[in-house]
């Protein structure tokens, strides 16, 4: 038996990178997943059926985290479909564009500098508004959100991202201590550099000094944040049935 058998994840981003490894460890514990996607139908649907072939139940569901009435409506099917939510993750993110991240602050139009904050930081906050009342209501749960280590120690680089992940760091304790008390557990990962798709397209040179700033001098995997995810949501809810 696994550690979350009987309960249902929600995770947005699910489709591919770190969302997907996420999926996956999450249902390797026991959980049935809904997997949001906004534009990669495939992608989504091909995570889900890796879930079922794991011995869960999985469902896709397209929406736009940027939207609140679309975050509503995932929050909607997921329950429709698999009867409750017990985690929420947020991994839907502005993919990076490496010309963006090293573009001159002072010449980043609205639109690159709204774009991150739009996707990270309103996409955490319109699915969390979404779906933390029922928890609330059950007195449990666990919420995930993603943050940045640069978002704490700052940067000369990416500063619209550096903005939304700190609103997200922000986000999160804001909600522990709101909703900590009514049994939904919160927890915010500060990530250094993941080895994604969308990753490899940062430079040569800037990749090299990326990696020699964590203690491993190496960059992170998908599946080792997955299996942080899986070890902080399954302490969550295991505490809440206390």
């Amino acid at each position: 038996m696994g550690r979350l058998d009987g309960r249902v994840a929600l995770v947005t981003g699910g489709s591919g990178g770190i969302g997907r490894a996420a999926v996956l460890e999450l249902a390797r514990e026991g959980a049935d997943v809904s997997v949001q996607y906004n534009r990669g139908r495939a992608a989504a649907d091909a995570v889900v059926e890796a879930a079922k072939k794991l011995g869960r139940k999985g469902i896709a569901v397209q929406a736009d985290v940027s939207d609140p009435k679309s975050c509503r409506q995932l929050v909607e099917k997921t329950v429709q479909e698999l009867r409750r939510i017990d985690v929420v993750a947020c991994f839907a993110g502005h993919p990076y564009r490496d010309e963006e991240w090293h573009k001159a602050y002072e010449d980043l139009t609205p639109t690159e500098i709204r774009s991150p904050i739009d996707v990270d930081l309103l996409g955490s906050i319109f699915v969390t508004q979404a779906a933390v009342p029922s928890m609330a209501r059950a007195s449990r749960g666990s919420i995930i959100l993603i943050g940045s280590t640069p978002a704490i120690t700052g940067d000369k680089v990416g500063i619209p991202y550096l903005i939304a992940k700190a609103g997200i760091l922000a986000l999160g304790r804001a909600l522990a201590q709101a909703y900590g008390p009514k049994g939904v557990r919160v927890n915010s990962l500060a990530l250094g550099s993941i080895a994604t798709g969308p990753m490899e397209a940062v430079s040569g040179e800037y990749r090299t000094a990326l990696a020699e700033e964590p203690a491993l001098k190496r960059w992170g995997t998908p599946e080792e944040v997955a299996r942080v995810v899986a070890f902080r949501t399954t302490r969550a809810v295991r505490s809440c049935d206390r």
